[in-house]
């Protein structure tokens, strides 16, 4: 566990499964792209969208109730990306 604070913490609902009874995979990839967008605009100083995402790599089931931190860091930067 990182020691520094998530962006973002959320519990899963029984609204984000999927029909097996799994959180949706989507779900936990717009819970990411909102942290990185969190970050994004307060390193920015303004409005930030998500662009692109790749490589996402899920190493097990999430289940109702569980609870997903959302940490993350700017690994480079450009002109008018991040």
């Amino acid at each position: 566990m990182p020691n520094r604070d998530p962006l973002i913490r959320v519990t899963a609902m029984p609204a984000d499964t999927n029909p097996y009874g799994g959180v949706f995979g989507g779900w936990l990839m717009s819970q990411m792209a909102l942290g990185a967008g969190s970050l994004a605009s307060r390193m920015g100083e303004g409005k930030a969208v998500v662009v692109s995402a790749t490589d996402f790599a899920f190493p097990g089931a999430m289940a109702v109730g569980d609870e997903l931190s959302v940490y993350g860091d700017i690994a480079a930067t450009g002109k008018t990306s991040m």
